[in-house]
């Protein structure tokens, strides 16, 4: 098929261009079937949010903003669109999304829209954060960088185009058009968006034959580019990526700008990844186009609009590219323009030959038969380009496209393979499901582009690792499953200790050391009674046994977990029903002050009596609350309870507080504050008389929203205290950034305190600290009265445990202020 030129100054061919169009045209008006018309025809156009990231002048979303209003194709009328935007780049803050989202909610208090169009990942997310305007309105995105899914989650109605390039086409072109190149240059800012860019070339240079020196210039400006320039020989290609300030300290400049900035600095061959660089230095190639994404992204939205389901529109995951060519720049290389890959489209190129008059009627003839040769092509391709996609689409629906392995839909296909394997050695099958240890935090801390790296490193890793006969299965986030089939249990302990040495080396993440662990659970069956549920179940349930430990471990399936996985669940179905039944009880256990001899406070503990299942301990009912999201319920129930009973206690002279345990759920849910000054305002409850206990972990995820609900209650006048202080992540700064009250030292340096010099210094390293910070300290698990003089002696003069009081029922400590003489 011959190249396709575009002649910008061939105006004598438009007149012959726009005949044989209209020929053509009519051709397929005469042959289109009668229904298309029909007297639906003049229904009401629709109405479309466009909804762009970024700002006027910005030349990708124009670009794509101008393939969106070409429009096109048979279906419905063009709709209305309302363009709207976010203006994400000169001011990225929340404060620029929230008075976007109050401009929309009254411009647009009465429009109803049939679809919403976004472009790039803040757009995107500005829209699936915002139910209550969008509602359920489809949504057709376009240039997201990672996975959608993490923006959208669980919203129906959304598909789209991701921005995914894949450099490794125009390299090969540009080594083909410059034979005698030796050297490679590939200028990218000094950012987060660089080391993609970096990773993506590099990814593209290993599917290369070795050949060219490559070296990558991190550039946070572009002042000192031109002399770098000068000191390359002829034999250099130069690729521009990405986005870089000319000057520090100035905005950045656009990519089509970076490389006229460079091409004007030498005389060099210079590649981009944008098709509008081509006319502004860049030679060409396999380019990214907003113009192209944004026809695609409109071809979408139609199918939308004519009734489609958009969970029947797949995502595109490769952006749509363009392949282009500057010919002044091609003429000013020395490089022959047939040459070029098929396809190629050129710009700036002098009229050509065929302008001459005699030669029109060959030229008319020409086309008319190229027509007709296309219109055959067309029908042949077409049918080898239906194969293909049913091909594509299946293998698409069964692997994953992170890592590349099967996925979850792949998994029964692989065991059955594995049964029928297995059946003819005489073997068994073990199914191993492994997951990633705090894989959540990992993503809250360093980004979930940051963790998807980890996901893609781990997968290979298992690729490395894994025995010949062994299959992988990347079975959804940070699980996978290894099947393997194994004879003997000789065997099955061999996979045991394969698998905990698995990740014993650290993982190197863009430069990082990150020592990951994971839990692995491990079921097994013979080939005759393979049942792929129950394996997958069996193994589930160990891998969350292991969890438990937040180490390397494998835990094989076995009764004993079925009985406490049963016990667990009859716990969390049993739960909702005794809060609602206040069957939760509360017991106050006291806090002494050991110099006054009174009590200073009592910590509200949860106890629970089941009707069948007996006393459940608190951690285990505690963490069935925490994993079936009731935590929060039991949390206000005991509150409330404690507080009732607190309240004979406001008038002892004393004047003791109430401690009361929050989770990690609490303080993150956003609405705690608002609902505890509530319910300290309808008991009547003083809020400088309630201290509310938190674990240190639960102040490592989202510094800020803890840092922001922290503050809200000590504004109400509630007091924070850390518990189990010295058993988590100790650090100064959180204790002076959180702005607590209270630190509780662990009952674990308290219990060999007596003859343990080491514990003896670590605690009195806390309360030296403690002191420091003007935070009181309470000691918790005293258990000897030899523990409580030698911490009193210290200076540790609160004290809690079992040789002062066991906690009891609340009702047992009214009017008390200080312990029954027995106790002390």
């Amino acid at each position: 098929m011959p190249r396709t030129f575009v002649h910008l100054h061939a105006w004598r061919l438009r007149g012959l261009i726009r005949t044989t169009a209209c020929a053509a045209a009519c051709m397929l008006i005469a042959a289109a079937p009668a229904s298309q018309a029909g007297p639906g025809a003049q229904a009401a156009r629709p109405q479309v949010l466009v909804l762009m990231s970024y700002h006027p002048g910005h030349s990708w979303e124009d670009r794509i903003l101008a393939g969106l209003n070409e429009w096109g194709g048979n279906g419905p009328a063009k709709p209305v669109f309302h363009t709207e935007w976010m203006d994400t780049k000169r001011y990225p803050g929340m404060e620029q999304r929230q008075r976007l989202a109050r401009y929309l909610r009254d411009k647009y208090a009465h429009q109803r829209f049939d679809l919403i169009a976004t472009v790039d990942d803040n757009a995107l997310e500005f829209v699936a954060r915002q139910d209550a305007l969008f509602g359920g309105t489809p949504v057709v995105f376009s240039g997201i960088n990672g996975d959608p899914a993490q923006i959208v989650g669980d919203r129906p109605k959304v598909t789209g185009i991701l921005e995914r390039f894949d450099l490794t086409r125009t390299l090969r072109t540009a080594l083909s058009l410059h034979p005698g190149t030796r050297h490679l240059v590939f200028i990218t800012p000094q950012d987060e968006t660089g080391a993609e860019l970096r990773n993506g070339v590099d990814t593209a240079l290993a599917l290369l034959p070795p050949g060219p020196q490559v070296e990558h210039w991190i550039a946070p400006d572009l002042s000192r580019i031109g002399e770098r320039l000068q000191q390359q020989p002829r034999d250099t290609l130069v690729f521009v990526l990405g986005s870089i300030p000319a000057q520090a300290d100035q905005p950045p400049l656009e990519p089509e700008e970076v490389t006229a900035f460079v091409h004007e600095r030498t005389a060099l061959p210079v590649y981009s990844d944008l098709d509008t660089s081509v006319g502004r230095g860049a030679v060409g190639g396999y380019l990214n186009s907003g113009l192209e994404t944004g026809r695609l992204q409109a071809a979408m939205a139609r199918r939308i609009l004519e009734g489609q389901a958009p969970s029947q529109i797949p995502y595109v995951r490769e952006t749509p590219l363009a392949l282009l060519f500057d010919y002044q720049q091609l003429h000013r290389l020395g490089v022959n323009t047939r040459h070029l890959p098929e396809g190629s489209t050129l710009l700036n190129e002098p009229a050509s030959i065929f302008d001459s008059e005699y030669r029109q009627p060959l030229i008319g003839f020409s086309l008319v038969v190229l027509l007709l040769l296309a219109s055959v092509a067309i029908l042949v391709i077409r049918s080898r380009v239906l194969a293909e996609r049913q091909q594509a689409l299946h293998y698409q629906a069964t692997h994953d496209d992170l890592t590349g392995l099967p996925n979850r839909q792949g998994l029964p296909e692989l065991l059955q393979q594995a049964a029928r394997n297995a059946a003819g050695e005489q073997e068994h099958v073990a199914l191993v499901m492994l997951g990633l240890n705090r894989f959540k935090l990992i993503n809250d801390t360093y980004g979930h582009a940051f963790g998807d790296a980890i996901v893609a490193a781990m997968a290979e890793r298992l690729r490395r690792w894994r025995a010949q006969r062994e299959a992988l299965v990347r079975f959804g986030g940070d699980s996978f499953v290894i099947v393997s089939p194994f004879r003997g249990e000789q065997a099955l302990e061999h996979l045991r200790a394969r698998c905990e040495a698995l990740f014993s080396t650290p993982f190197v993440i863009n430069g990082q050391r990150i020592p990951v662990t994971a839990a692995f659970g491990m079921s097994s069956a013979p080939p005759n009674a393979l049942d792929p549920e129950r394996l997958l179940r069996e193994a589930d349930t160990a891998m969350y046994e292991a969890k438990r430990n937040r180490r390397t471990q494998v835990v094989t399936f076995d009764r004993r977990i079925h009985v406490r996985t049963t016990r667990q669940f009859q716990i969390e179905a049993s739960l909702p029903d005794a809060i609602a039944r206040s069957e939760i009880e509360v017991y106050f256990q006291p806090i002494l002050d050991t110099t006054r001899g009174c009590i200073a406070g009592f910590e509200a503990l949860a106890r629970w009596q089941h009707p069948e299942l007996g006393a459940i301990p608190p951690p285990e009912f505690i963490r069935a609350a925490t994993e079936s999201g009731h935590i929060g319920a039991l949390t206000q129930c005991v509150l409330r309870k404690a507080c009732l009973d607190f309240l004979p206690h406001l008038a002892s002279p004393a004047q003791p507080y109430l401690a009361v345990n929050v989770s990690v759920s609490d303080i993150y849910g956003g609405e705690f504050p608002a609902q505890l000054a509530k319910t300290l305002a309808s008991l009547g409850m003083p809020a400088n008389r309630l201290v509310l206990e938190v674990t240190e972990d639960m102040l490592l995820g989202d510094e800020q929203l803890a840092a922001e609900t922290l503050a809200q209650l000590r504004a109400q006048g509630v007091r924070i205290a850390i518990d189990d202080f010295g058993t988590g992540y100790s650090s100064m700064g959180y204790l002076s950034h959180y702005q607590v009250h209270i630190i509780k030292i662990d009952r674990s340096f308290v219990r060999n305190i007596a003859t343990s010099p080491q514990d003896q210094k670590i605690v009195r390293a806390i309360i030296s600290m403690a002191a420091d910070l003007d935070l009181s300290v309470i000691t918790e698990g005293v258990e000897t009265q030899e523990q409580s003089a030698l911490l009193r002696s210290m200076g540790c003069v609160l004290q809690q445990g079992y040789v002062f009081s066991r906690p009891q029922p609340a009702a047992q400590w009214a009017g008390m202020t200080r312990l029954p003489a027995a106790a002390g």
